[in-house]
């Protein structure tokens, strides 16, 4: 169901004002004998007219109510299908989006822990690297020495 008000304007106006106009009235007198005009194109008067211009604003309002219903469910449920799918993979999206700036935000904030760099613990970008740990490489057995011979 759908409820849909509506308010229409509409304005109309001749510029510039006539009321009146006048029509030339012709002479139509003809010959008896022949019957053609006597004058032909001789004006006898003017006949004023009334032209009932006049500047108009209508406006209209109302509302239309429409009730549907689907006839066949097919293609409702195809469109929820495809909604849905459609959500599923935005959300993929958005979850490799976040995989990558975690993987991100842990090589850097490592890099940068190797290096001896890390903001102070006052700082409100401290908590970005605080998760992070650096341990020696897999293998590795510290402390590492040799003996020359």
């Amino acid at each position: 169901m759908s409820f849909s008000p509506f308010l229409t304007t509409a304005f109309n106006q001749k510029r510039p004002q006539d009321y009146t106009y006048l029509t030339p009235i012709y002479n139509d007198a003809t010959d008896p004998d022949t019957g053609e005009l006597t004058n032909p194109g001789e004006i006898l008067y003017y006949k004023e007219n009334y032209s009932g211009n006049k500047d108009s604003l209508g406006i209209n309002f109302g509302a239309a109510l429409t009730f549907t219903f689907p006839l066949d469910q097919r293609f409702q449920n195809q469109c929820l299908k495809s909604a849905t799918t459609q959500e599923k993979i935005q959300q993929q999206i958005l979850s490799k989006e976040r995989l990558n700036y975690e993987l991100a935000r842990l090589k850097n904030c490592g890099e940068l822990k190797i290096a001896g760099i890390e903001y102070a613990s006052s700082s409100i970008y401290h908590k970005l690297c605080e998760d992070v740990i650096v341990s020696p490489k897999k293998g590795q057995v510290l402390p590492h020495t040799h003996k020359l011979e």
